[in-house]
């Protein structure tokens, strides 16, 4: 396959499979809230916490193409586009495992504060954990494209 294409490829990848990933946390933290929102309203702005974190996933993976794209006319060679198509799998390992965090802590972070507001302080630490591990594979991302 031909470098250019793979590269072009990576791009869809990066941003594709991280926007997917947020999606996933959203719709299940989101879904959460609404029912918890309904109870409990005064927890709505805490909760939207882990709404947040999981746009953030997909932020990550256009950073991730942002810098693919830039980097298009470099990948002439098969090296420089297994560089790229790297950055682009670490983005969407890292972003579906932040994202399936996000979406199962957030969710039960949500449910928790609704019963004991009291616990969020602690319970927030496991979805900003989630979260950081689409941090981690932004940072490997960007260190494989640096080196294109």
């Amino acid at each position: 396959m031909d470098p250019g294409m793979i590269g072009a490829l990576s791009v869809a990848i990066s941003i594709g499979g991280s926007a997917a990933a947020a999606a996933f946390a959203i719709i299940s933290v989101g879904t959460a809230m609404a029912g918890a929102g309904t109870e409990r309203p005064e927890i709505l702005s805490r909760a939207m916490i882990a709404v947040v974190l999981g746009e953030a996933i997909a932020i990550y993976g256009l950073l991730a193409a942002f810098l693919l794209v830039t980097a298009l006319p470099k990948i002439t060679t098969s090296e420089a586009a297994s560089k790229a198509l790297a950055a682009s799998l670490t983005m969407l390992i890292s972003s579906t495992a932040a994202g399936a965090g996000i979406a199962y802590c957030g969710s039960a972070m949500t449910s928790a504060i609704a019963e004991r507001p009291e616990t969020f302080s602690g319970i927030i630490i496991s979805v900003v954990l989630a979260e950081a591990i689409g941090i981690y594979g932004l940072l490997i991302a960007f260190m494989l494209i640096s080196a294109i």
